[in-house]
C-alpha cells in the first residue's frame, strides 16, 4: 500500500514513517470497520466468557487472531465488489481510493498464508484452513449469492471464529473447557444457520443489483415473519432450558421481542441497519447465555 501522505522537504524521515504507517494501519481498520460490531467483539467476548484459563494476554491474542482472519474476509470480499461498495459505502479503501483495487488484490493473496502462518502458530493450522476455504467459497466462488449457502457458510464462519479464538484464549486447553461451553458453540451454530440473514434486509437494493438470491429477496413475507419467530423461539429455548442467569434470560427475551418486532413491522433500509445493530446486541447475549 502506498502511503498518501508524504513528508516535506523539511520534515524527518522519521515522521514520514510513522505518518506512513499510521496512514496503512487506518486502511486495514477500514476494511474491517463495519465487521468489528458484528464479528471482532462478540467473538472475542465469546472466547473470554467461555475459557475459563483465559487471561488478558490470552484474549489479547484471541482479539488479534481474529482481527486478522477477519481482514482475510473483508479484503477477498470487498475487492470482488468495489462497484457496490462506491455506491453503499464510499468511505470503504478501495472506492475513497486510499488503496487501489490491484494493491488491494495483492494485499488479499499475502493475508491467506499470513493467517495460515499465525494459525499453525498457535496449533490451529485445520482451522485456519477450513477458514481459508470458506472465504474462497463464500467471495471469489460467490456462494454468499443463494441463501442457503450463504447462511451455512455464514454459520460456519462463526464456528471457525469461535473454535480458533476460544482455543487461543483458553491456551490451547479445550479439553478443559466447560460442558456448558461446548453447549454454547453448538448451539450458536443453529442460531447463526437460522437468523443470520438478519444481515441481508438492509442490503436488499445492493443485493438485487448484485443479482443475489437472499432471503428477502426470494421469500420476502416469509423472510420477515422467519425474524420475530426464530428470535423468540430461540430466546424462549435459552430462557428456560438453557440459561442459568435471570437477569440474562429477561435481557435476551427482551431483545428478542423487540429485534424481532422491529424486522416484521419497520421495513425502511434505515430501519433494517438499526435492527441489525440490535440484532448483534441480541445475538452475542444468546451465544454466551448457555455459559453461566
Amino acid at each position: 500500500m502506498d502511503s498518501k501522505l508524504s513528508a516535506s522537504p523539511s520534515s524527518p524521515q522519521s515522521a514520514s514513517g510513522v505518518s506512513g504507517l499510521g496512514y496503512n494501519l487506518y486502511t486495514l481498520y477500514l476494511f474491517t470497520k463495519s465487521d468489528m460490531k458484528t464479528i471482532l467483539f462478540p467473538i472475542t467476548l465469546f472466547a473470554w466468557y467461555s475459557s475459563p484459563n483465559a487471561c488478558l494476554a490470552s484474549v489479547a491474542s484471541a482479539f488479534f487472531w481474529t482481527w486478522l482472519h477477519l481482514l482475510q474476509f473483508c479484503v477477498s470480499n470487498q475487492v470482488l465488489s468495489p462497484g457496490e461498495d462506491a455506491s453503499n459505502k464510499p468511505w470503504r479503501p478501495i472506492p475513497s481510493g486510499r488503496i487501489t483495487l490491484d494493491q488491494a488484490t495483492t494485499l488479499r493473496w499475502l493475508l491467506l498464508p499470513t493467517c495460515l502462518l499465525l494459525s499453525a502458530m498457535h496449533r490451529l493450522t485445520a482451522v485456519g484452513m477450513i477458514f481459508a476455504l470458506g472465504v474462497l467459497l463464500h467471495n471469489e466462488m460467490k456462494l454468499d449469492s443463494h441463501w442457503f449457502t450463504r447462511n451455512v457458510l455464514n454459520a460456519l464462519g462463526y464456528a471457525v471464529f469461535d473454535s480458533g479464538a476460544t482455543a487461543i484464549a483458553q491456551k490451547g486447553l479445550i479439553s478443559a473447557l466447560p460442558p456448558t461451553a461446548i453447549l454454547a458453540h453448538y448451539l450458536s451454530i443453529g442460531i447463526i444457520l437460522t437468523t443470520i440473514h438478519a444481515q441481508d434486509f438492509q442490503d436488499e437494493a445492493g443485493d438485487r443489483v448484485e443479482k443475489r438470491h437472499t432471503i428477502p429477496i426470494v421469500m420476502p413475507h416469509l423472510g420477515r415473519l422467519s425474524m420475530p419467530v426464530g428470535l423468540m423461539l430461540w430466546s424462549i429455548a435459552l430462557a428456560f432450558k438453557w440459561s442459568h442467569s435471570l437477569a440474562l434470560s429477561l435481557t435476551v427475551l427482551f431483545l428478542g421481542a423487540v429485534v424481532g418486532g422491529r424486522f416484521y413491522f419497520l421495513r425502511t433500509p434505515q430501519s433494517d441497519k438499526a435492527s441489525y445493530v440490535l440484532y448483534n446486541v441480541w445475538l452475542g447475549l444468546a451465544r454466551i447465555a448457555p455459559i453461566h
